[in-house]
């Protein structure tokens, strides 16, 4: 059995061993573009998150003052009992604190078990990082403390006749 190849099948393979060659000085470049739109995309998905952490910011704050007009009667007896400003203040963001807490909690778990179960179907090594868990959570308490400041001072500062009287 003889092979017969022609002079066009022949120079079209040797153009194509030659372009594997030409890519193989390529890959360095090719690397450097990669890299640099991995850095866009680091850049764009840390915008969406800014975006997406401060629109559940005003959802906190919203949910706060909700809160704050629905138990203005609560905090008229109390403060007709004598409490404080500040012991007002201090109640309402600690209930903020604890909303954003239970949330960076939830955020984590899902983070945990949707991460675990992609190592396992990609056989990677399941891992936890504690560090980016913490610091997390410290951002979800700044968030309650920054956003359920507003709606703490404005339950601290009704006026207890009037919060009393309100229906």
């Amino acid at each position: 059995m003889q092979f017969v190849i022609s002079r066009n099948a022949l120079q079209k393979e040797l153009a194509f061993v030659q372009g594997i060659v030409e890519r193989k000085n390529t890959i360095p470049v090719l690397a450097n573009i990669l890299i640099e739109q991995l850095k866009a995309i680091t850049v764009a998905a840390t915008i969406i998150g800014f975006i997406t952490l401060l629109g559940a910011s005003i959802g906190l704050m919203n949910i706060m003052l909700v809160s704050v007009t629905e138990r203005t009667r609560e905090i008229g007896i109390r403060k007709s009992l004598g409490a404080s400003q500040k012991n007002i203040r201090r109640q309402f963001l600690i209930e903020a604190i604890v909303i954003c807490q239970i949330g960076g909690l939830a955020g984590i778990i899902l983070g945990v078990v949707f991460g675990n179960v992609l190592a396992a179907w990609l056989k990677a090594d399941l891992i936890f990082p504690f560090g980016w868990a913490l610091a997390g959570l410290i951002v979800c308490s700044g968030i309650g403390v920054g956003f359920g400041f507003y709606p703490a001072w404005k339950a601290a500062s009704l006026d207890p006749i009037e919060a009393l009287r309100y229906e």
